[in-house]
């Protein structure tokens, strides 16, 4: 009897432990569930709050087409991106203005050369060498080019020092090749008036020179005084690898700015002296080892500055009724208006707007390459374009604008030369 109640005993007493260990451990795994449930929500907390305070940072990236994930192109964008620009107008019709930067180019041009009257494989006429170079065309693009050699300096042969106050624009094709070296290119201001007979590296000068600009981790764009003062390497020059770069300098007595494209890179108050205005020079820098692309030029064009063209184009036709300028660019042969001239423009849609009565007659000229009747067909496109441009940017009654071409038929200066030949191409505004 006490062998049976000792076992029922036991048998009580085991179950009673079991069955509060089972309880114990459903309590223990709720608590758990429970705290993983509650840390789970923690996180997802902290996850969104988180993702709040990095998108309060985190600079959105610009929607672009045909994205081809190539950093050099995803790098233009973002430099696209923290500067206002202007899209090119297309043969459609202008783009929307946004802003420009305030480079405007010189009035009289006393210098232009885009090789037209130069042989193939000649070293142009109106320069001067150190070394050696010659005239080539280029696959793809339009027109020739100077190809500088390797370790030489070339230079336009001016009459005069550069007035204090003027322009220099020309066009760079950075050719690149994934086997072969890029040239080391610099361009700048000099003293030295004879580069043939004087070294311009052991003097003073002020320049900007590009090096291994096809390469997004090894580029330098940099600048100074006889020595490097300052770098630029953060702009986009992989982008433009076989591609034309579009240059413009404005020197303004001691102060000199520099942009490419659109973009203003250089402004220096303070660097220039007066016998750093004795000359311009492009130069294929000595490098070890050599390159044998070459540096290549077109359509250098130095016009003087000395008064603000801005504010006298309007003044003059709103006082004589009449105005002509020269610095209205267009491609070649071609009816688009280059982004570098929308600052001139823009100063006549200004004044349309801020004088609705004023009523005017834009009339296109050429020069005298090409057909009569060819060259009086695009002298009244490009007429056309600039009304256009005026009218979809500025809102301007259609009404309030006229037209006309006279190709070539009306010139101001000799076509037998680029420099009259760039005079002769210009557009001209009436008040009516």
């Amino acid at each position: 009897m006490k062998t049976i109640f000792f076992f029922l005993f036991s048998a009580l007493f085991i179950s009673g432990s079991y069955a509060q260990s089972v309880a114990q451990k459903i309590k223990d795994k709720a608590n758990q569930r429970a705290g993983s449930k509650t840390d789970q929500a923690i996180d997802k907390g902290f996850d969104k709050t988180e993702k709040a305070i990095d998108s309060l940072f985190k600079k959105k990236p610009k929607k672009t087409k045909n994205n081809t994930g190539d950093p050099a192109v995803k790098e233009q964008a973002d430099n696209n991106n923290s500067n206002s620009t202007i899209k090119p107008a297309q043969s459609q019709g202008p783009a929307q203005v946004q802003s420009f930067s305030d480079f405007t180019a010189g009035e009289n041009v006393f210098f232009y050369d885009d090789f037209k009257q130069d042989a193939l494989s000649d070293f142009p006429a109106k320069w001067n060498t150190n070394g050696s170079g010659k005239v080539v065309t280029i696959d793809g693009q339009k027109g020739k080019w100077l190809d500088i050699t390797h370790n030489s300096v070339v230079n336009p042969v001016l009459d005069k020092p550069l007035p204090e106050n003027c322009t220099i624009e020309f066009d760079l094709f950075l050719q690149a090749s994934s086997d072969r070296l890029t040239p080391y290119i610099q361009f700048g201001l000099t003293p030295v008036k004879d580069v043939m007979r004087e070294d311009l590296f052991y003097k003073d000068k002020f320049f900007v020179s590009i090096n291994r600009y096809n390469e997004v981790d090894g580029r330098q764009l940099e600048y100074g005084l006889k020595d490097v003062v300052g770098n630029k390497n953060d702009f986009a020059l992989p982008s433009y690898a076989n591609k034309v770069l579009h240059v413009s300098m404005a020197v303004n007595k001691t102060r000199v700015r520099v942009y490419f494209d659109k973009s203003k890179l250089i402004d220096l108050p303070r660097a220039l002296t007066p016998e750093l205005r004795n000359n311009f020079y492009f130069c294929n820098m000595y490098m070890v080892p050599a390159s044998d692309l070459g540096v290549l030029v077109s359509n250098l064009r130095i016009a003087s500055s000395e008064t603000d063209a801005r504010s006298l184009l309007i003044k003059q036709l709103m006082e004589d009724g009449r105005v002509v300028t020269n610095d209205i660019l267009f491609d070649v042969n071609s009816d688009v208006i280059k982004k570098e001239s929308y600052a001139i423009v823009n100063q006549f849609g200004e004044a349309l707007k801020t004088n609705p009565g004023l009523k005017i007659k834009i009339t296109g000229h050429t020069d005298s390459d090409g057909t009569p009747a060819n060259n009086i067909d695009l002298s009244k496109k490009r007429a056309v374009a600039v009304k256009a441009y005026l009218v979809m940017n500025y809102s301007i009654d259609d009404s309030r604008i006229q037209t006309d071409g006279k190709g070539a038929s009306m010139p101001v200066s000799n076509n037998n030369s680029s420099e009259g030949k760039a005079k002769n191409r210009r557009v001209e505004f009436v008040k009516l």
